[in-house]
């Protein structure tokens, strides 16, 4: 029989004796250090692909290098990966394989090599596989890839399939037994050149050496997607200002209300109309075991997020952490709360955002004016929100739905959430394989629980703690016949 490869391999290690892997490449391979450096990226998140029997579950990682890697490089990167990490997962979950392609594209994929990995011990008639895609300068949007990973999995995997039982090679009975599972796992290797931004804050004092980086990023929302209500209200209170230089311009923005209801969305939006980039403070980031290290990075952080403050907006989403000191016993936390209210008060710092669920909780001297001026109440969407929301989940994620249709979910939709209106039509589109219909709707209902009369309590807490809070009070918090 005529080879249908370049270079065929079984391989095992020593630590996984039952585990096989059949490496397959349709062109010549090289070892390079590539392979390597990908396997050490990897395995920062292997734990992401422990879970073989969850079906839903999905890994997305974006991997960016400053060298062009060639397609030799590209088809020896399975070798490694499925002598490490795959086949440790597959020594602990003997009943299930696992395959790895190496492609060229998404587009116009081009497979330059795979492997199989898989147990020996295995009942094969009811081994399932997992796949997982290295995919080299994907032609396609992350939307797209997510949408059509499957399908590709599919396509290569029938490819390599045919090959080997053509070639009639060693373990084509295990090939030919297994059943395609969804895809476990998806890796983008982007080699275009890119400038990537970050914040590098170092702290070196004695022994200490410690360094934070902080990723810079682009608003991916816009003022458009904020409730029309409200625009006007914010393009006049900070917008314009901020924009034109005024020196009496809002310096920061509070924005509070139930989860789901578009917080983090109108910060990246604020951003976006302001022009500036993202940079997102989170506690785990700075925060330290040792006495008075949290502070010194913190106060590294600032520093040089203060460099590049005409760039950037600082975004502390869910800054419930940053909580009233008459609430708070430890002294270190204390004193993190007080290292950011300096800062917060400087008069050189960048337009800040915060965010909270619950706006008890903040510490009363983050909101006064000077630190942040404005603060933005957002309740549940009105029906108005609701149906922009809808037909922009049913564009986003490419949903064939009526008019009528659309109706009939924005009326089943009161009290939700926008992050439940996006939850509701994915799950009905899922029903319907991304068709929504009257069927797919009364189904997708019966999955939600809401109880209308919490969330009206919750409106109408929002609207006291509107009325009742000091300073500049934007609102978005629709009465009940609007809802």
């Amino acid at each position: 029989m005529e080879r249908t490869f370049a270079d065929v391999k079984v391989l095992w290690s020593n630590m996984c004796r039952n585990v096989r892997t059949l490496y397959i490449s349709m062109s010549t391979h090289k070892d390079t250090y590539f392979s390597y450096r990908l396997l050490a990226t990897l395995s920062r998140y292997k734990n992401e692909l422990d879970d073989l029997d969850d079906l839903r579950s999905r890994f997305l990682l974006k991997v960016r290098v400053r060298k062009r890697v060639s397609e030799k490089e590209l088809a020896h990167t399975p070798i490694p990966l499925s002598l490490n990490i795959l086949s440790r997962i597959i020594f602990r979950n003997p009943d299930n394989a696992l395959s790895v392609y190496a492609i060229k594209g998404f587009k116009n994929p081009k497979l330059l090599s795979s492997a199989i990995v898989f147990s020996k011990s295995a009942e094969w008639n009811e081994v399932g596989m997992r796949s997982l895609l290295i995919i080299q300068d994907p032609d396609a949007s992350i939307q797209q890839i997510k949408r059509e990973a499957n399908r590709l999995a599919k396509l290569m995997w029938s490819d390599v399939k045919k090959r080997i039982l053509l070639s009639a090679m060693r373990y084509s009975s295990v090939a030919e037994a297994l059943i395609q599972y969804p895809v476990l796992g998806v890796i983008l290797i982007s080699t275009k050149p890119v400038s990537v931004e970050e914040i590098r804050a170092v702290v070196s004092d004695g022994s200490e050496y410690r360094e934070v980086k902080i990723p810079v990023r682009m608003p991916a929302w816009s003022i458009t997607d904020l409730p029309q209500k409200i625009i006007e209200d914010i393009e006049v209170a900070i917008i314009k200002p901020v924009k034109t230089g005024m020196k009496f311009a809002t310096r920061g923005a509070f924005i509070t209300g139930p989860p789901g209801v578009g917080k983090s969305v109108m910060a990246e939006a604020l951003a976006a109309a302001l022009g500036l980039k993202i940079v997102e403070l989170r506690p785990q980031t700075y925060r330290s075991m040792w006495y008075g290290a949290t502070e010194k990075m913190l106060n590294a952080i600032f520093h040089q997020i203060v460099k590049k403050r005409k760039e950037i907006a600082l975004v502390i989403d869910d800054a419930e952490f940053i909580s009233s000191r008459k609430y708070t016993i430890h002294e270190a936390h204390i004193s993190e709360i007080s290292t950011i209210l300096y800062h917060l008060q400087r008069p050189d710092r960048p337009f800040t955002v915060l965010t909270a669920n619950n706006p008890d909780l903040i510490d009363p001297a983050i909101l006064r004016p000077g630190r942040i001026d404005v603060t933005i109440v957002l309740g549940y969407p009105d029906r108005k929100m609701r149906r922009r929301a809808l037909l922009k989940h049913a564009q986003l994620y490419g949903i064939s739905i009526d008019e009528k249709c659309i109706d009939m979910v924005v009326d089943m939709t009161r009290w939700y959430s926008l992050a439940e209106v996006d939850a509701f039509i994915r799950l009905a589109a899922g029903k319907g394989n991304s068709k929504v219909g009257v069927d797919e709707i009364l189904w997708a209902k019966k999955k939600f629980n809401i109880v209308a009369s919490e969330r009206s309590s919750m409106q109408d807490y929002l609207r006291w703690w509107a009325n009742k809070a000091q300073g500049i009070i934007i609102s978005y918090i629709p009465h009940e016949n609007e809802i």
